[in-house]
């Protein structure tokens, strides 16, 4: 395995930490059993969701950061398709999701279907690789080395 550069391999912070235990286990759970995947393989890639939202969290009031959407909102921070997976699995698990958006954002963070220029360039990843070692939490590299990609057609129903 090789590392980014851009990215940090080691942080003093967990990102399974982020939200209490018993909301991790039932998403990364919740993943495991729908993804067919390993517990550990869903620990890490629910950890990096939780990660993703806390630099959403961190960066969605900071004016220089990251790129306006068509209707003017500002989006910055994109999920890679292993994140974007955990992400999908954990939106389908209404309460505990809630209740981690509840404990990592202060609110509930949408899901916004969506294909910017800046995915489209790469210029989202970058920001978003920036936002996520601001955290200080751990950024898994098997989970990050990838480009930003839409789960969905380009800019449906906007």
């Amino acid at each position: 395995m090789t590392l980014s550069p851009t990215l940090p391999a080691k942080a003093d912070k967990d990102p399974q930490t982020l939200v209490d235990p018993e909301t991790f286990d039932k998403l990364a759970l919740h993943f495991a059993v729908t993804q067919e995947v390993t517990k550990t393989y869903a620990r890490r890639a629910v950890g990096q969701m939780l990660l993703m939202m806390k630099a959403h969290a961190n960066s969605k009031n900071d004016p220089d950061f990251g790129r306006l959407l068509p209707d003017g909102r500002s989006y910055r921070v994109v999920p890679t398709e292993p994140v974007d997976a955990a992400w999908h699995a954990s939106l389908q698990h209404t309460e505990p999701y809630m209740a981690a958006c509840v404990q990592v954002v202060g609110e509930f963070m949408h899901h916004v279907p969506i294909m910017t220029e800046g995915m489209a360039d790469g210029s989202s990843m970058d920001y978003t690789r920036q936002a996520l070692t601001a955290t200080g939490y751990y950024i898994d590299p098997e989970f990050w080395d990838g480009e930003a990609k839409s789960c969905c057609p380009p800019n449906p129903g906007i």
